[in-house]
């Protein structure tokens, strides 16, 4: 059968079957967008079956199972931590879930102005938007990389990038979120079954798990990287999880993906079961990386470990098993779920351009109809597609832009966990805490020959490099959260106003309004309260924090919360069966999932 860029007939009639498919739900769910609140967050109309597998779409991209196949296949299983850094943190989803929910804000940037003022919400969106971009940026060169190597180079990456850019950004433009969450429903599905078809395929190839333990060093195997290793190793896997637990929070598409659940258990399962398939689907691809390097021992064969070198070459491996392991049809099915991947950009393409309109266009371009702010926001949301191509184009590894993108937005972690439980959390506190692991996360990247003027300075810098990356994320942690406490107690406590309105907000259960309500203006609806948000006449909705004092009273709102607690400046909302319940069987789970991959390295051995 004749070739075409590397694929059959019959590969090639599967993907473009596939896209049409889903270029039919994105442009049908787009019909839907009336306003920005269906375009940036779906209407709050999603159930618990469509947030769970926009979750597990939103999550799971396509450079992810690119780059812990390639992880794998340098460090052994322990590579399988830069995506299961969020394995412990997974079971706090339960809690995180509703927390943001009852926030009733439509971005995180809303969160920062009516927590701690404009100035933060400005420095919030601009490091929103880096993410964001190296995020997009991330999506393309690993779905690019999978494509050139399923087609054995006859696609090359950067043409693959510009393709699947294409591809995938015009049906969000006109939908927005809600075009994102029906075309994850089928997404979802194939992301599911096609992640696990390579490993028995791969097997099958060298012979079983007994050669695979045959054909790799034993310490291929543990589920932590060999003493000494630069990645995987047990200090990293401890570093990345409280990283990925201080974050995840802060993380953009976050507070759009669970704000757009109808109630706070819909918001929940979404979040923490979306996430645990990803996990699951995280051990496949790590078999992958072990079955490749058994299949293509050339491929790192003379390679430095730990270099660049080492890096780009086992991120090809994926693509190349797929081109080698899969049948026709098949093959072309994978590449076009790899392809569905990469709509999870679609998500941070949603994501930036609400921060970029609300948190940015509308301070300077007021009073204008919702129709303007809509057509705004989609052409933010190409801006932000164009600027992380860009960046795609330029960067080393995956690897390189994951650390980064994971490391620049865990730099106000701290301020988000502190701002929803410590009343004493104020803006000078988190200045002080973003600036000092800005310097720290600065001083582990920059050259320490540029301050060969300040010898002193110069081998300090050195030393800080040396100590390796677990003891780097550690110490910006440790001055994010020291210093924003530090000044936060040294200086005025912000007004109580603006305190009560905020935490009155957080405390009310999504349902219950109507419990604390305070009397509002005349014509506001019960939509608009739980929103937090009043519609003027020009059509553009009042400042959040300015719509939640009009409706929630912090008197009646601490009957939600521990009133021992908010003697002493913690305000900490009433944990019920569900919410303990759930925590348990979620950390069951996570217990579960080490226990199945333990069990999966051991066998044949």
């Amino acid at each position: 059968m004749s070739t075409f860029y590397g694929l059959k007939l019959i590969d090639l009639v599967a993907i473009v079957g596939y896209f049409a498919v889903v270029m039919v739900v994105g442009f049908w769910a787009s019909r839907r967008v009336k306003d920005e609140d269906d375009f940036f967050l779906g209407g709050r109309s999603f159930g618990k079956g469509l947030l769970v597998m926009h979750w597990l779409c939103t999550g799971t991209h396509s450079e992810q199972a690119v780059q812990v196949s390639g992880a794998t296949a340098r460090v052994g299983l322990g590579g399988i931590w830069y995506q299961w850094m969020y394995l412990f943190s997974t079971p706090f989803y339960w809690m995180i879930a509703p927390i943001i929910r009852r926030l009733r804000v439509t971005t995180t940037g809303d969160f920062f102005r009516i927590r701690y003022g404009r100035s933060l919400e400005v420095l919030y969106s601009f490091v929103a938007l880096g993410y964001l971009i190296l995020s997009i940026a991330m999506l393309l060169r690993g779905a690019g990389a999978a494509v050139s190597g399923a087609t054995g180079g006859a696609i090359p990456t950067e043409e693959s990038v510009v393709l699947l850019s294409i591809l995938f950004s015009t049906y969000v433009m006109a939908g927005g979120l809600m075009a994102a969450a029906y075309t994850d429903v089928l997404q979802g599905v194939m992301i599911i079954v096609l992640s696990f078809m390579l490993v028995p395929a791969g097997l099958s190839v060298i012979g079983g798990m007994s050669q695979l333990h045959a054909g790799l060093d034993p310490a291929m195997l543990s589920i932590v990287a060999p003493e000494g290793s630069r990645e995987g190793g047990l200090g990293f896997v401890i570093a990345l999880s409280l990283l990925g637990l201080v974050g995840v929070v802060v993380q953009p598409h976050v507070m759009t993906a669970t704000g757009s659940g109808k109630t706070e258990l819909e918001a929940r399962v979404g979040f923490c079961y979306g996430n645990f398939v990803k996990r699951l689907l995280t051990i496949a691809w790590a078999f992958t990386g072990l079955i490749a390097v058994v299949i293509f021992p050339e491929v790192l064969q003379g390679v430095a470990a730990g270099s660049p070198e080492a890096v780009h070459a086992s991120e090809t491996l994926f693509g190349r098993s797929i081109q080698l392991l899969l049948g026709d049809g098949w093959r072309g099915l994978m590449i076009a779920c790899l392809l569905a991947g990469i709509t999870s950009a679609e998500t941070f393409m949603v994501t930036g351009s609400a921060i970029f309109t609300h948190n940015f266009y509308r301070h300077f371009v007021r009073r204008r109809t919702a129709r303007h702010y809509l057509w705004v926001a989609r052409i933010a949301s190409a801006g932000l597609h164009a600027a992380g191509l860009i960046i795609a184009f330029g960067a080393e590894s995956l690897t390189q832009i994951l650390v980064w993108s994971i490391q620049l937005v865990g730099l106000l972690g701290g301020a988000f966990w502190l701002g929803v439980t410590w009343r004493r959390a104020n803006t000078a506190g988190v200045w002080a805490g973003f600036g000092g692991a800005l310097a720290v996360w600065l001083a582990s990247k920059l050259p320490s020959q540029s301050f060969a003027a300040l010898p002193s300075l110069e081998n300090l810098l050195s030393s800080f490099q040396q100590t390796g990356q677990a003891f780097q994320i550690l110490a910006m942690l440790g001055a994010a959260f020291g210093l924003l406490i530090a000044v936060s107690l040294l200086t005025r406590p912000l007004p109580a106003e603006q305190l009560n309105s905020f935490f009155a907000r957080l405390h009310t259960p999504v349902g219950r309004e109507s419990d604390v309500r305070l009397t509002g203006p005349a014509g506001t609806t019960k939509a608009e309260a739980d929103r937090g948000v009043r519609s003027g006449a020009s059509g553009e909705p009042a400042a959040a924090a300015e719509g939640a004092a009009a409706q929630f009273d912090y008197r009646k709102a601490s009957a939600f919360a521990y009133r021992g607690l908010q003697r002493i400046g913690v305000e900490i909302p009433r944990l019920g069966r569900i919410d303990w319940g759930g925590f348990l069987l979620a950390w069951g789970l996570v217990g579960a999932l080490i226990v199945l991959l333990m069990w999966l390295a051991r066998l044949g051995a």
